[in-house]
């Protein structure tokens, strides 16, 4: 995957596949660090992946014997000198930590977080999906609140996907903008 976005598409469709309706991911830039937590309330690692579950040969999935976004993540955090962590949260669900540091050479760019997050909205409309940006958590994304204002009118309503997508493009705005000004200060 060539950036982080991809990354985090990735994981929400591993949660949504896993059967979870909710799924909550805070972005976190600290320094020259970004750091990704994503939490859900699904089922949590299945036992014959939660020993090593970014190990590429360890999957559920049943349509081939190899899973590579977990592992792809696990390379893109650790290139950096970050770090990679996924385990069972203790209320279920799955609890996913990474750090990039984006000063790196090998850092990965933050790519079209808009798309990805509007991308997922659409893909699996019944996931509700809470996105947060900083230390504060506020939030870019939720879509309880989107459902509850829209009372049935479908997530995927084209004039709806372009408000989404508009929304979150001046969320990330801030988010983008650090990253850029960090890459390009380290010679990216």
């Amino acid at each position: 995957m060539k950036d982080l976005s991809l990354h985090l598409l990735d994981i929400l469709e591993n949660s949504a596949k896993a059967g979870a309706t909710r799924v909550e991911v805070t972005l976190t830039p600290a320094g020259t660090w970004l750091t990704l937590d994503v939490s859900d309330n699904g089922p949590g690692l299945a036992p014959e992946i939660g020993g090593d579950p970014s190990d590429p040969f360890r999957t559920t999935r049943q349509d081939r014997n190899v899973g590579l976004g977990l592992a792809l993540l696990r390379a893109a955090a650790e290139q950096t000198a970050g770090r990679f962590e996924i385990r069972n949260g203790s209320h279920g669900g799955v609890r996913l930590h990474a750090a990039v540091n984006l000063a790196h050479i090998d850092a990965k760019p933050l790519g079209d977080l808009p798309a990805a997050f509007t991308a997922a909205v659409l893909a699996w409309p019944d996931l509700d999906l809470v996105v947060r940006l900083g230390p504060e958590g506020r939030d870019m994304l939720n879509t309880v609140e989107v459902k509850e204002e829209l009372d049935g009118v479908s997530l995927a309503h084209p004039v709806l996907q372009r408000f989404l997508h508009k929304q979150l493009e001046e969320a990330v705005q801030e988010l983008a903008a650090w990253a850029g000004q960090v890459m390009a200060a380290h010679g990216e």
